[in-house]
């Protein structure tokens, strides 16, 4: 019995040491693949939550704009908005109407105005003019507004800016003199406006 058990083949199976490396290492390759990936998707959404912001604080301000005369209690002859370079604020002034003072609030986010251009065509090839400030005049109940230049005392027929968000992610704005709502630009309207400009993005 003894010798029967001798002779046979008893082969025991195992991982050897370079399987489980290999292993651990598609492991780790796959967990680091889904962290980026969770990683990408959640700075996607912080980069458009900070956009939404910025069109909804100027959408509710436009709509109230159109709707009523009064802000904080008071009756305000117009709404001031102003823009500026590098700035990672947008600044509204609310003149009274019988009062010389006025009453201003500053909206603020993960954002930084990069670039303000004045004027800008889609189908126009020439460059467009780089400005520092600009200014939107609001009237109550009144769909259209003003639009100047710190600079110069014109007015333009659009504007349109550039903010980057979060330090990351560029998106385009445009503000019309005849109806005054911020629009977000397409991405190809935005990287055309990038490559008339010729200024690098990064």
């Amino acid at each position: 019995m003894v010798q029967k058990f001798k002779n046979q083949n008893i082969s025991y199976k195992a991982f050897t040491l370079i399987e489980m490396v290999i292993v651990l290492v598609i492991i780790w390759i796959m967990l680091m693949a889904t962290v980026f990936l969770s990683w990408e998707q959640i700075q996607k959404v912080k980069n458009k939550t900070v956009k939404e912001s910025i069109l909804a604080e100027m959408q509710s301000r436009y709509s109230r704009n159109l709707w009523s005369s009064s802000f904080a209690w008071k009756i305000y002859d117009t709404m001031d908005v102003t823009f500026s370079w590098w700035s990672n604020e947008i600044k509204f002034e609310y003149n009274w109407k019988w009062d010389e003072s006025g009453k201003e609030n500053t909206f603020t986010d993960r954002f930084e105005i990069r670039y303000i251009f004045r004027d800008y065509d889609y189908n126009d090839n020439t460059h467009p003019v780089k400005i520092d400030n600009i200014k939107l005049e609001y009237r109550p109940y009144k769909i259209s507004c003003k639009i100047w230049g710190d600079e110069e005392n014109e007015g333009y027929t659009n504007v349109v800016f550039v903010t980057r968000v979060n330090d990351i992610k560029d998106y385009c704005f445009k503000i019309d003199q005849k109806n005054c709502r911020l629009m977000e630009m397409t991405e190809a309207n935005c990287g055309n406006l990038w490559n008339k400009a010729q200024i690098d993005i990064n």
